[in-house]
This record gives structure tokens, sequence and C-alpha cells, in this order.
């Protein structure tokens, strides 16, 4: 391996480590010591790539939370269709799930959530690259739900906004229910309220 190779392969191992860590015991509570003991790596190693635990927990929220797979990961080929988009995010997310809880990600509803409270506190931009990203995945739900309307696929006296926002409830609810609940993945109970909720709207 170059030596390129070896230190991303090196920040990529930091970084998982940093969501197994932060996701579970929580910013505040997980020390270098504790990122030391889970990479089996030393001090100076952790600290060539990041200068501090903020920095490493930016990265670990920067990767793993504001760019998880959401509504906008869907690519263009699926978006001629509601039925279609929605299935394939679905699909993508379960795919996520089984990469993380793989790679040790114990709960992965839980991980999300406990990054994004402590991100509210530790990160002074967090809440508006949040309101950004949401604000993308309404535009691109809008966008999907507004072509469905036109082929006849879904009615069309509905709101496309309105419906945008009930599939995104839909994304946010099962995500906290998951967590409470304990469930290891929170993609079934996603999949029945997008088919629900699609029967209303359809057309067939």
């Amino acid at each position: 391996m170059t030596h390129k190779e070896i230190t991303e392969q090196s920040r990529k191992l930091l970084l998982l480590a940093g969501i197994k860590l932060f996701g579970s015991k929580g910013y505040d509570a997980t020390s270098i010591a504790d990122i030391e003991t889970e990479l089996h790596q030393t001090r100076g190693a952790i600290t060539y790539h990041y200068k501090s635990k903020l920095g490493m927990f930016e990265a670990t929220v920067n990767k793993y939370y504001l760019n998880r797979v959401m509504p906008s990961s869907v690519s263009e080929e699926y978006r001629n269709s509601l039925k279609d988009f929605y299935i394939k995010y679905v699909s993508m997310l379960e795919e996520e799930c089984l990469e993380l809880t793989n790679a040790g990600v114990c709960n992965v509803a839980g991980t999300f959530l406990n990054l994004e409270t402590d991100a509210l506190r530790s990160i002074p931009d967090f809440r508006d690259k949040c309101a950004e990203l949401n604000e993308r995945q309404i535009l691109v739900l809008e966008l999907v739900i507004r072509r469905a309307i036109q082929s006849g696929e879904i009615k069309a006296n509905i709101i496309p906004a309105v419906i945008a926002e009930m599939f995104m409830n839909a994304v946010l609810g099962q995500t906290h229910r998951s967590n409470v609940e304990g469930f290891l993945y929170y993609t079934d109970g996603m999949l029945r309220q997008f088919n629900s909720l699609y029967r209303l709207i359809s057309n067939n």
C-alpha cells in the first residue's frame, strides 16, 4: 500500500471507532484513551489525523450523520415513480444499517440520535447544516411527488409539500421509535408507513 492509502485506511478506522464510541457513550464520556483502546493505537497516531477530540467528533458527524443515506441519496433513475423511489430509499437504508452493524455499531438509530444530540451542543454550525440538509430532502421528495402526479401514479389533488413533509416525518419518527423500542433496524416500520401513505394517495 502507498503512504496515501495507509493514511486513508487509518483515517477510516479512526472514524469507525468514532461512530462506535461517540454513538454509544456520547461525546463527553468518550476519552482519547477510549479511542486508543478501541484502535490499539497511540495518542500520536490519533492526533496525526485530528488535532483534538472535537476535531475527530466533527469528522465523524460529517461522515456518518450529515452524509448518511437520505432521500437525496437516491439516484435520478428511481425518481420518476414515487413507489420505486421510496422502495429504493429503504433498500439503501437497509444496506447502511447492515454495514454499520457488521462494523460493530449495536444500535444504528440510537447512534444517529446520540451524534445529533451531542453535535447540537458541540458544533456551532451543525443546526444550520441540518436545516439545509432537511430542506434538500423536502425538495427532492416534492420533485418526485410532482412527477408522480404528472404521470398519473398518484392523485392530482394532493399538495406535494404536505406529502413530502409526511414522508420525512415518517423517517424521523421511525428512527426515534426504533431507538426507544430497541429495533435492530428501523426500515421495516418505515416501509410499512410509506406503503400506508402511498395507498392513500395512489390512483391504483
